[in-house]
């Protein structure tokens, strides 16, 4: 159990600020030489969260000068880098230059030198010590780099309640190809376990979490950028995401893949077991985000009691618990939703998206990729309709 996470303060994103706060984590643990010990010719493939091409200013998206200071930094110590992710929809070549234009990765690579993944075909990959599933389609660049990193933002989550080193990992796997994944695990706690899987499979050699603005509320999308002030960096994901959690007031017993991560020994239950290096403290940043369904997180008391409950009792908990995805009257009907849709349950009429509730497994991958921002989560009392 690798305890360790460093905390570095950065309250804004000029060059000089992020530079030095990123400089700080990676010398928090012997800097390059002590991670990677010899990096000369080895490919690193920085693991981005590119959800959308929208502006960086929107905190939907790692930001570029945190890519950027980290790449400079591996490709001073003699990395080739390559800098990418799979995109949520299409992930052909026109559609992931337009997604690192928007995101600002394209200038990063300019500047530093970098590459930018541009084929992202899969290739599958087993993981025998799976819990829930034993291969997974990864994109190339993963299976192909010497080491990963997750380079990952801090954000609400519908489905996860809370993305950070962990929930980047996702992104491995191409494109549309997320939503069958979630089509062939509906199951709230099965899918928080497969990435538990998922990160397993892609072991990254380090990770950092881009927290100088968070997004809470109706994230990964369309929550509310907030200041949080920190870069979190560790070796161990699963506490560097407890130790953001602690910062953002979301308890780690709220959140299925710390709990499940704690359960398998890989961190301690509280975030004040951790190990912080730097005596940089979690409350120095301490704020309270709004989750993105609105209201305190969910999920857990459920998760815990579904290890134990009969399925018809699970069924009603969830059914009673779990939010709906609604959609409002800014639908603008880009089709987006129906795209993604694990289950096909939304189809589009008269300029507007409508979903077959009867049908919607509750995976939110259509309030995630809503570029209106139109569908927020909602709870609903027995009976009533959404």
């Amino acid at each position: 159990m690798d305890r360790r996470v460093y905390l570095a303060e950065c309250r804004d994103y000029s060059a000089a600020s992020v530079k030095e706060a990123v400089g700080q984590v990676l010398d928090g643990f012997g800097g390059t030489g002590g991670i990677f010990r010899d990096l000369t010719h080895k490919k690193v493939f920085i693991k981005v969260n590119l959800l959308s091409a929208v502006p960086p200013e929107r905190a939907v998206t790692t930001h570029p000068a945190v890519v950027e200071a980290l790449a400079q930094i591996l490709i001073d110590a003699g990395a080739e880098v390559t800098i990418g992710d799979s995109g949520t929809t299409s992930a052909g070549e026109q559609a992931l230059r337009r997604l690192y234009r928007v995101t600002g990765m394209e200038e990063v690579a300019q500047r530093t030198g970098a590459q930018l993944a541009l084929s992202v075909s899969p290739r599958r990959a087993e993981y025998p010590a799976g819990k829930v599933c034993r291969s997974f389609n990864i994109i190339s660049p993963v299976l192909d780099a010497d080491f990963v990193i997750s380079a990952a933002k801090l954000k609400t989550h519908g489905l996860a309640y809370y993305t950070g080193a962990v929930k980047n990992l996702f992104g491995c796997i191409p494109g549309l190809e997320k939503a069958g994944t979630h089509a062939s695990h509906p199951d709230k706690r099965r899918f928080n376990r497969l990435l538990c899987d998922l990160c397993g499979l892609v072991a990254t050699a380090f990770s950092i979490v881009d927290g100088v603005v968070g997004m809470e509320g109706a994230g990964p999308l369309n929550g509310n950028p907030k200041e949080v002030g920190v870069i979190g960096g560790a070796v161990n994901p699963y506490a560097l995401d407890l130790a953001m959690c602690e910062c953002v007031s979301f308890s780690p017993r709220s959140i299925p893949v710390l709990s499940f991560a704690a359960d398998d020994r890989l961190i301690p239950r509280s975030a004040q077991e951790l190990d912080l290096l730097g005596g940089c403290e979690t409350s120095r940043f301490k704020t309270e985000f709004v989750p993105a369904t609105g209201g305190k997180s969910v999920g857990l008391a459920a998760l815990a009691l579904g290890k134990l409950a009969p399925r018809r009792l699970r069924e009603a908990i969830r059914e009673r618990r779990s939010p709906w995805p609604l959609f409002g009257d800014g639908c603008v009907g880009c089709g987006h939703c129906a795209e993604i849709c694990p289950r096909r349950t939304i189809s589009l009429s008269g300029g507007k998206a409508h979903p077959d509730y009867t049908a919607c497994i509750r995976c939110y991958c259509c309030q995630e990729i809503c570029p209106a921002g139109a569908i927020t989560l909602v709870r609903r009392r027995p009976g009533e309709n959404v």
